[in-house]
């Protein structure tokens, strides 16, 4: 009775978690958790392991959509699902012994994934028992999953490694950039409020780096803060011993100018030593989805904002306007994310 009852509700299950690891594959990528920064240090092949897991959950719907017309798409579906464990295996490894820090998404991926393998494990072996199926062609299938998860294992190996160090520069974060604790402060280059509220955040910022990691958000509520953001994101990722003197050279040319050209840039800038770089675009867009994945992602509904939150105990606090952010509101919001 139990058995004709999973196999009923396995196929289900099978389903949910196939597209539980693709919505958390595409969460991945969005960068909404700032626990992950450490991980996305680490690709597959180059490639960051958002899109590399997008793609593959999008490949096995294909073939699991197909598994009961066809033997082939059958076989895919093993093959990808079991060398999937394997991969997930050096991952979770990688979490454990080298970043020294738990990605909670991952962990989420990679149970999905083990969750997939169980199902189809059994699945094969309720068939073999309904059919009487002769044990050698049973064998066979689990010699075959066996040989995928290794393959797996083995690719993961060989594939997964760190960016270099250019690569991993590219972050969006100053202060105490390990910490648990992360402080965005969110605003608009246009937005009246937020030109006023700038210079205290510049008093503000040094007493909360030393405790937090800081960053700076482009909130687009004009849009010609879009004109900017490019620029602010190339000095926060590659001049971050420089960048709060950087950004007052911004905003001071967003008093004078919406529409600054890379020479109106170049000559604001020229002053601090800081030679504008040529646009590279993948840094940009990476830096506007963090950007937006902050915004959405914590609710954010006007500039200017702060954003406290933690990792570790999952609790954020937001302070939004000039009459509540200040140092003292700060640093009580810290302490109380904390705990």
């Amino acid at each position: 009775m139990l058995d004709k009852i999973l196999e009923k509700k396995l196929p289900l299950l099978y389903w949910l978690a196939v597209i539980a690891g693709l919505g958390l594959s595409i969460t991945s990528q969005l960068k909404i958790c700032s626990a992950c920064s450490a991980t996305a240090n680490f690709t597959i092949f180059g490639q960051e392991f958002g899109w590399f897991g997008i793609a593959f959950f999008v490949v096995l719907m294909a073939a699991s959509a197909f598994r009961n017309r066809f033997a082939a798409a059958d076989w895919l579906a093993l093959l990808m699902v079991f060398s999937a464990a394997g991969a997930e295996t050096r991952f979770i490894w990688l979490q454990k012994y080298v970043i020294g820090e738990w990605c909670p998404i991952c962990l989420w991926i990679a149970a999905v994934v083990f969750t997939a393998a169980v199902i189809l494990s059994f699945e094969k072996y309720q068939h073999f028992k309904r059919t009487g199926g002769e044990m050698k062609a049973f064998l066979k299938q689990i010699s075959v999953m066996s040989l995928a998860f290794i393959l797996g294992l083995t690719v993961a190996i060989l594939g997964v490694s760190k960016q270099d160090a250019d690569a991993a520069a590219v972050n969006q974060f100053l202060g105490k950039v390990d910490s648990t604790t992360t402080v965005y402060f969110v605003s608009d280059w246009f937005c009246p409020v937020c030109q006023k509220v700038e210079p205290r955040i510049e008093q503000i910022f040094p007493e909360i780096a030393k405790t937090a990691r800081v960053s700076f958000v482009d909130f687009p509520i004009h849009r010609e803060t879009l004109n900017f953001t490019p620029y602010n994101l190339q000095f926060i990722f590659y001049e971050k011993e420089k960048y709060l003197d950087l950004r007052k050279a911004l905003a001071a040319l967003a008093l004078k100018t919406r529409n600054p050209t890379a020479a109106d840039v170049q000559q604001a800038v020229a002053p601090l030593g800081v030679t504008v770089r040529e646009m590279n675009y993948a840094d940009i867009l990476y830096g506007m989805q963090a950007d937006q994945a902050v915004y959405k992602g914590f609710g954010v509904k006007a500039t200017p904002s702060v954003v406290v939150t933690d990792s570790k105990t999952k609790k954020t606090k937001i302070l939004v306007g000039d009459n509540e952010i200040n140092l003292q509101a700060i640093k009580t919001a810290i302490n109380t994310v904390r705990k």
